[in-house]
Formats: structure tokens, C-alpha cells, sequence
């Protein structure tokens, strides 16, 4: 789920010391996918890595967002929160 087009722009602007500020770089992708209108199984997976990430204020955050999502529907968040 990490877009090759974000990629590139987080690599060229890589700065030594910014993997000490990760969940910025994390947030930046999930925020790429969230403009590009991603389908109901791209949603699905986004809210899964959400649950994982180690900084769970920013990915509460994020689930916020995905939740407003245009193919967001309350029958997603229910399925992901009964995994």
C-alpha cells in the first residue's frame, strides 16, 4: 500500500533524522490514498493498517478521514472492527 509516486517525493525529501518522526511519513501516504478515492478494498486495508500503526492518536485521526471517504460505508468499519 505505499504508492511509488509518494514514495519517490518521501525519498528525495529525505532528511537524516526524520525516520525519528515517522508517523509524519506515514500519514502523508495514508492522506495520498484518501485524495486519490480509493475503492471500498483499498479503504478496508487502509482502516487494517490503521489498527497496526504504533502511533494510534494519529491513526485514529486517519480512520476519521477514511470514514468520510466517498466508498466509505458503516458496513466497512463494522467488518474491519469484528476481525
Amino acid at each position: 500500500m505505499i504508492p511509488e509516486q509518494w514514495l519517490k517525493g518521501a525519498v528525495s525529501s529525505y532528511a537524516p533524522g526524520m525516520e525519528n518522526a515517522s508517523e509524519h511519513d506515514r500519514n502523508g501516504a495514508f492522506h495520498w490514498w484518501l485524495k486519490a478515492r480509493p475503492s471500498k478494498a483499498e479503504l478496508s486495508k487502509l482502516w487494517q493498517l490503521t489498527l497496526l500503526d504504533p502511533d494510534q492518536v494519529m491513526a485514529s485521526d486517519v480512520r476519521r478521514y477514511i470514514k468520510e471517504a466517498e466508498n466509505f460505508s458503516a458496513e466497512l468499519e463494522l467488518q474491519q472492527r469484528n476481525k
